[in-house]
């Protein structure tokens, strides 16, 4: 079930799967919940919009992934050697996407004790 919060003018405001004071009932394919969601295209589909946001969505994974080894949590090496390869390569190529960044990530990989050896595959 998904619930709505409107603004005086009957705008949503905010969406919620819970039942909050004053929210309403609403389905997701009501036109002012995608008009909130910024999906209020004529050629707009469920499936078309995850495959779309499949490519930031992992970039959230990716931030996720280094915040937890940032504070300890998990280690680098707690993660299966394809996955950490995976990474790795993004990284890297990110870095020569954005070379402006490559300076703190070169930190973020030496701090993190993260390393390649020669017969790693990148990419």
């Amino acid at each position: 079930m998904l619930y709505a919060l409107r603004d005086d003018a009957g705008k949503i405001t905010a969406l919620t799967d819970r039942p909050l004071p004053d929210a309403q009932t609403v389905q997701a394919s009501d036109p002012d919940v995608m008009a909130f969601l910024s999906l209020d295209g004529a050629d707009f589909t469920a499936s078309d919009f995850l495959d779309g946001s499949d490519l930031s969505t992992i970039r959230i994974l990716e931030d996720l992934i280094n915040t937890l080894i940032d504070r300890q949590i998990i280690r680098f090496t707690d993660l299966p050697v394809a996955a950490q390869h995976k990474l790795l390569s993004r990284k890297v190529a990110r870095t020569l996407a954005n070379p402006d960044t490559a300076e703190s990530d070169s930190e973020n990989v030496h701090q993190n004790s993260w390393f390649l050896r020669e017969d790693d595959q990148l990419f």
